[in-house]
């Protein structure tokens, strides 16, 4: 399948002389993990968050007195919008990187991750896996060392999560997923807590393991108090968002939840959920989300 969907209509871009502190806070602003470097509009080198951990605040730099283009990381492996899926994962293994930028006629165009590739299944878990070896290889933060069948395992959590946060991040009309991790943690956390112990975790079991652990340390349930109002008001702090937009999330993150459990799990959950806290979690999902 050609990169060429990939492709970016808007890529955060920095000079070479801007600070290390500025590429951090491009990267906090849009919720990104790496920024691309350019010089007179040609590409010049990719500044990653671990490059901001492992060669400024590590050496416990001062990030307002390093430019980019001394902690950038170059040269940069490119592909084009033309080149496929075993290209981009084929580079990736090769140079232990989990970002590959798109050049076109000398230009940017786009960015292809492995992330992306993970949500598409654009190759066997074990590919992925050998990626991110690589990339550990090449000097990344060393995990405990796991079993084949245990990073098979992380990698297939870590895609049905990610899937779950693109519906919720389309459905609401979100910027990114980041945002839709938060919206769907506020919204799922104040219904967990609203239900008894045993509800809760029985609808835990059936959303993605990676929610799970936050979670289930949740303050004791049912907690009475918890309303549709008291949602609203927590996606307003978390989203920076005002009531009439927070509503809309509440209900597209709502029917999308609806939509990722069982009938019968669903009608459980209802079950204990006063109104009108109970339409957060619509009987008949809306069909047009």
């Amino acid at each position: 399948m050609p990169l060429q969907w990939y492709r970016r209509s808007r890529l955060v871009i920095l000079s070479p002389d801007a600070s290390a502190f500025e590429a951090a806070c491009a990267m906090e602003r849009n919720r990104i993990g790496a920024v691309i470097v350019q010089d007179k509009g040609r590409l010049a080198g990719l500044i990653t968050d671990r490059d901001l951990v492992v060669r400024v605040i590590a050496r416990e730099l001062d990030p307002d007195a390093i430019s980019v283009s001394e902690i950038m990381s170059r040269p940069v492996v490119t592909l084009t919008p033309h080149d496929i899926h075993d290209d981009a994962i084929g580079l990736m293994r090769e140079h232990g990187v989990r970002r590959i930028p798109l050049v076109e006629d000398e230009h940017v165009v786009g960015m292809v991750t492995l992330d992306d590739l993970l949500l598409d299944e654009a190759a066997p878990l074990d590919e992925f896996a050998a990626v991110v070896e690589a990339q550990l290889g090449s000097g990344g933060p060393q995990p405990p060392v796991r079993s084949a069948a245990s990073r098979r395992r992380a990698i297939r959590a870590e895609t049905t999560l990610r899937r779950l946060l693109d519906r919720v991040r389309d459905n609401a009309g979100l910027a990114d997923n980041e945002d839709a991790e938060a919206a769907l943690r506020a919204v799922l956390g104040l219904i967990l807590r609203r239900l008894s112990p045993g509800e809760a975790g029985d609808l835990l079991a059936q959303l993605p393991s990676l929610l799970q652990s936050e979670l289930r340390s949740l303050p004791p349930a049912p907690d009475k108090s918890i309303t549709r109002d008291s949602i609203r008001i927590e996606l307003t702090r978390q989203l920076g968002i005002d009531a009439g937009r927070a509503e809309r999330v509440m209900t597209a993150v709502g029917a999308t939840l609806a939509q990722s459990i069982s009938p019968g799990q669903l009608e459980d959950v209802r079950g204990q959920l006063p109104e009108p806290l109970r339409s957060v979690l619509p009987a008949v999902p809306c069909a047009n989300l």
